[in-house]
């Protein structure tokens, strides 16, 4: 995060100052403030970032009747430029080497950049190459685009993650999180009405529907990140709605430390029993942990690695019905029309949405994740085989409905555990993004689960594979919860306390140094279950 203006570090900290009363008054309205300034702003961007970068799954069919000539009104993507099902798989996947490859660089990039620049400048990157998505006329200039796509986004969601890190304490996060990632539930719930309605301008400027699609939402992604660049601010000290007693109020909260580590006595008493190596002359001077220490302790950090691979086992879900949902609701009742198959794929969406804003207060009020994530598995667990087993019609349909439920809610649920779990500010970045790299591995290998050609309408293969995958995610999920109740075990009994008393010998470091420079390897750092 920015660092606080040094009068701030300075000054006598405001909570000893006034009234509690008042205090938890300003400190409310802060939070208020941040939310109306920070939230609807982030949840705008990602929205716009998961529908440019599935809205090609609305350009895929075709729309329109045969014309009496053989050619079709309204045709999509895959026949205007001659494609088959394998080579639309292709143009699907090659977004996410580029998005996955970039994604860490990308966020290291925001502290050193500022969020008020570097983000922006990904949304009008990314809306530009949306917008000239629209005029390839092959499948080669559309793979050109995706791969293009894939590097401009690859910042914005796990530089969100990070950014609301910048405004907001552990234990709010998650709701925060949701908040912003229902983007993709709402994308998903408006992509097809905004796709059927745009497509109507079939044949205007003698351009198919499908490409107004992508000249509309691209031009409007690139007014939407100019904008962004006076409504973003850096860090709470910059928003513009709060009062100078607020932004202290906003800016100290997040330097305490209280809710984050537990005071162990014996660890103080063996620290004053300790006798430094070197005297006071030898002592290094205190030197924070630089940015490659902290990438190389995420990339080695067991809970980052469980938890990344639990992104991968929720999120296969997700792209699978980002981007075949139309077809799969048309499997599931073959007398859908391909208008009626866009339609009655959005209300699945639309209660995912409300559902991860309920599980996401539930997780952040008792600040349990790991049963909020047994849920979100639970439900894609039982929704699944529900889809895959079921042959009424409408109880397939809810079985999706309560898969898009729990895939939508559980991302949120993990990003907060991690947040919660890993201390400074380069750890945390990789460990997001590291979460993020392995949630679009699941969408290059989703885009190739179904095929629409010869699969459909029961995509046994697809729905089986995600079906595997939510029993693992819940099996990795239970493995983490009992490493951390060990480790939790193994930290309470004193047993973790030998690397704090060996660094204090070498440096004569003090004891909030010590927690600054070991982060959530301290043994006082309090691990969320």
């Amino acid at each position: 995060m920015f660092e606080p203006e040094k009068e701030h570090e300075e000054e006598v900290p405001l909570r000893s100052q006034l009234d509690p009363a008042v205090y938890k008054s300003l400190e409310r309205n802060a939070c208020l403030k941040i939310d109306l300034q920070v939230l609807p702003l982030c949840l705008l961007l990602y929205l716009l970032s998961f529908l440019d970068r599935t809205n090609v799954s609305q350009s895929m069919m075709d729309r329109g009747e045969t014309r009496p000539d053989g050619s079709i009104k309204d045709p999509g993507i895959m026949t205007s430029l001659d494609m088959t099902p394998h080579q639309f798989a292709t143009a699907l996947s090659v977004l996410y080497p580029t998005y996955m490859v970039f994604e860490i660089p990308a966020n290291l990039m925001i502290k050193r950049v500022g969020a008020r620049i570097w983000m922006p400048f990904l949304v009008m990157a990314w809306g530009l190459v949306e917008t000239l998505q629209g005029l390839v006329t092959s499948k080669t200039g559309l793979y050109i685009c995706r791969v293009f796509l894939g590097l401009t986004e690859a910042g914005i969601m796990p530089g969100i993650t990070v950014y609301l890190t910048f405004f907001y304490r552990p234990n709010e996060l998650q709701y925060r999180q949701a908040f912003f990632f229902t983007g993709t539930s709402l994308s998903c719930a408006f992509s097809p009405l905004l796709a059927v309605a745009i497509r109507k301008m079939d044949g205007i400027a003698g351009q198919h529907g499908w490409q107004w699609v992508f000249y509309l939402e691209g031009i409007f992604t690139v007014l939407v990140g100019f904008l962004s660049y006076f409504l973003l601010s850096n860090e709470p000290a910059d928003c513009a709605l709060l009062s100078p007693l607020e932004k202290r109020v906003a800016v100290e909260r997040l330097q305490e430390t209280s809710d984050r580590y537990t005071n162990h006595d014996d660890l103080a008493t063996k620290l004053k029993q300790t006798e430094p190596d070197v005297s006071e002359d030898e002592a290094p001077r205190y030197v924070a942990s630089t940015w490659s220490r902290e990438v190389w302790r995420a990339f080695t950090d067991i809970r980052c690695l469980l938890i990344s691979v639990l992104g991968f086992c929720i999120s296969m879900p997700i792209f699978s019905l980002a981007y075949f949902m139309p077809s799969i609701v048309k499997g599931i009742n073959d007398d859908y029309t391909t208008v009626e198959s866009m339609l009655m794929s959005c209300p699945p969406f639309a209660v995912s949405f409300a559902f991860s804003l309920i599980i996401a207060v539930v997780s952040d009020r008792t600040r349990q994740r790991y049963f909020c994530m047994v849920a979100c598995y639970v439900l894609c667990i039982v929704g699944l085989a529900v889809a895959l087993g079921c042959n009424d019609s409408m109880t397939r349909y809810g079985g999706i409905i309560m898969v898009t439920s729990g895939g939508y809610a559980g991302p949120p649920c993990l990003l907060a555990w991690i947040a919660n779990n890993t201390a400074g500010h380069y750890k945390t970045a990789t460990a997001l993004a590291m979460i993020i790299i392995l949630d679009n591995c699941s969408g290059l290998a989703s885009a190739w689960l179904f095929n629409t050609k010869t699969e459909a309408p029961r995509f046994t293969r697809g729905i089986s594979t995600n079906l595997a995958m939510s029993v693992l995610g819940l099996i990795l999920a239970t493995i983490l919860e009992l490493l951390i109740m060990h480790e939790r075990r193994q930290r309470a009994r004193g047993r973790r306390d030998e690397a704090v008393l060996a660094l204090y010998k070498r440096t004569r470091w003090t004891e909030e140094q010590l927690r600054e420079y070991m982060g959530d390897d301290h043994p006082e750092f309090h691990l969320e279950l």
